[in-house]
């Protein structure tokens, strides 16, 4: 909650969240009212405990002022989105880093509403992966 109200003049505002031995990310788009997950295993539905939280968030916030008339239509919307799918069960962690990487420099500067389908018609090549556990590996090297 606290960060919605540090952050509310941003666009968007992404967490990385690890739930079930699996990490996620969530992006929450303040001007739509709608929160997204992009989890690169969808292979099954999930209960995501995080939905529950972020809605007590979001009333605590609109209640307090993020949102003048905290109404029915300010209500947060949450959906887990297509996105690509990950082939292994230990990839996660690189497919958040990316999705966070290209949505700070690519789609930023982009519509709110046209997140969604970005993030849908995006792919996540080998080459992709590559360049996300070489990046990790270099600045950890660095920084140690």
């Amino acid at each position: 909650m606290h960060v919605l109200n540090i952050q509310q003049e941003k666009k968007y505002i992404m967490g990385a969240f690890y739930e079930g031995n699996h990490w996620m990310l969530i992006v929450v788009c303040l001007g739509l009212n709608s929160a997204y997950i992009l989890d690169s295993q969808q292979r099954t539905k999930k209960k995501l405990s995080i939905k529950e939280r972020l809605k007590a968030a979001w009333i605590i916030y609109c209640v307090n002022g993020g949102r003048r008339n905290f109404a029915k239509k300010n209500q947060l919307q949450i959906k887990v989105i297509e996105c690509p799918q990950q082939p292994e069960d230990y990839e996660c962690g690189y497919y958040v880093m990316k999705w966070m990487y290209n949505i700070t420099f690519y789609y930023s500067k982009g519509s709110e509403e046209k997140f969604e389908k970005i993030i849908a018609d995006s792919t996540m090549s080998v080459e992709d992966l590559n360049e996300v556990k070489e990046a990790c590996a270099i600045n950890c090297l660095e920084n140690m």
